[in-house]
């Protein structure tokens, strides 16, 4: 017999997907913008400071994505978790553009 059924109030799905999508949407565009700046600064910054760059660059294109797909997967939504899983391969593409510009 369900609450409704056994006369309590009807329980109500608190859950927001908008709101979540909106989140894993500005982790994912932080992860976007942060993850390259992080990495160029590094790359300027030379042997004085660069591991903490390189650091901050790594933790913001992966640990965004992640705590994207974490907050989605438990909200129920499998599509954005994907999306969120997808950006794990943006830093493959963006160290290899700052290679490849750099290098011309």
């Amino acid at each position: 017999m369900t609450p409704a059924e056994n006369g309590d109030r009807q329980i109500r799905n608190t859950r927001h997907p908008l709101g979540v999508r909106i989140t894993a949407g500005v982790l994912g565009a932080a992860c976007l913008v942060l993850g390259p700046i992080g990495y160029l600064r590094a790359i300027a910054a030379g042997e004085g400071s660069a591991a903490e760059w390189y650091t901050l660059s790594f933790s913001a294109s992966v640990g965004l994505p992640l705590l994207a797909a974490a907050i989605t997967t438990v909200a129920g939504d499998r599509r954005a978790a994907l999306w969120s899983l997808a950006l794990l391969g943006w830093p493959l593409v963006y160290v290899t553009a700052v290679h490849v510009l750099l290098a011309t």
